[in-house]
């Protein structure tokens, strides 16, 4: 079971996110060198300046406290980030408010060891529903977990605007790949093959993915190298420098010397291939390209 939750207010970038207030189990009470208050019946500390409530029931704990926050900032909730026990809150948050989530993440849980394919697999199962009932116009989805090294994920999620798998990502297919309807797309940890990579240019250049902007597939093995494209793809190297607005408004990425291949569309995209990583930046008529 999780032990703590935290409510933290932010603007549209997450480098201006702000703690306000959190809610631990009852079990993590510090010792007599803190100094406890009470408020409203529930014991208090403050960590970092934090107001911190301790709860027996941490599910109602967590409540109250989310509850208190937007209340006072009369604020909606923008994005959740939870452990794979705390799927809960999407239903609960999906009640209370009209609005639709932002930003969804599942993160591992650091003090849980996975023994059993079957618990994760029926995360995995339930997200794609979470995710299209919360979030159809999402700015992001965001899945960090452990799972067992046979595990593997073929469905879809989506539509989204950024879709990160920060780590452990082995388990996600090519079939996720041309399904998952995403501008921008970060797979890491990724045992995607070379052949994978030639079935998905080859499903996107016949108009699949038609949405993709980005895509960045960070491998597992630093030796890996994509090198070897099918000649019925007609990429073609190119000398071009160009240069994308990942996701910030400074966070810029510049790639020259590389590839390039032709939607049947006419659009073009430029692919990059280094010892490790894979990335296609597609050049849409947007405010992405610079």
């Amino acid at each position: 079971m999780f032990s703590w939750s935290l409510v933290d207010i932010m603007t549209r970038t997450n480098k201006n996110r702000t703690n306000v207030m959190m809610a631990r189990h009852i079990s993590e009470l510090p010792g007599t060198e803190h100094k406890l208050i009470e408020i409203n019946g529930y014991i208090c500390t403050f960590e970092r300046d934090i107001p911190v409530l301790y709860f027996q029931d941490q599910v109602f704990g967590t409540k109250l406290v989310v509850d208190y926050v937007t209340d006072l900032f009369s604020l909606d909730i923008y994005g959740l980030t939870t452990f794979r026990n705390g799927l809960w809150a999407f239903d609960w948050i999906n009640n209370r408010q009209e609005k639709l989530l932002d930003s969804l993440g599942l993160s591992k849980n650091p003090s849980y060891v996975l023994n059993k394919d079957k618990t994760v697999d029926n995360v995995l199962i339930r997200l794609p529903c979470i995710v299209y009932r919360n979030a159809l116009s999402s700015d992001s989805v965001s899945i960090n977990v452990n799972v067992s090294h046979n595990v593997r994920f073929n469905g879809k999620l989506g539509p989204v605007d950024v879709n990160l798998f920060d780590s452990n990502a082995h388990w996600v297919t090519c079939d996720y790949l041309m399904n998952c309807n995403a501008i921008k797309l970060f797979v890491s940890f990724s045992r995607i093959s070379e052949l994978d990579l030639n079935s998905f240019l080859r499903h996107w250049r016949a108009g699949g993915s038609p949405r993709l902007a980005y895509l960045k597939v960070f491998f597992a093995s630093l030796d890996t190298y994509i090198e070897n494209f099918d000649q019925d793809l007609e990429i073609v190297k190119t000398n071009e420098v160009r240069r994308f607005r990942v996701v910030a408004e400074e966070d810029v990425e510049e790639i020259l010397e590389d590839y390039s291949i032709q939607r049947q569309d006419g659009v073009k995209a430029t692919i990059s291939c280094e010892f490790g990583y894979f990335t296609m930046i597609v050049w849409h008529v947007d405010g992405n390209r610079l």
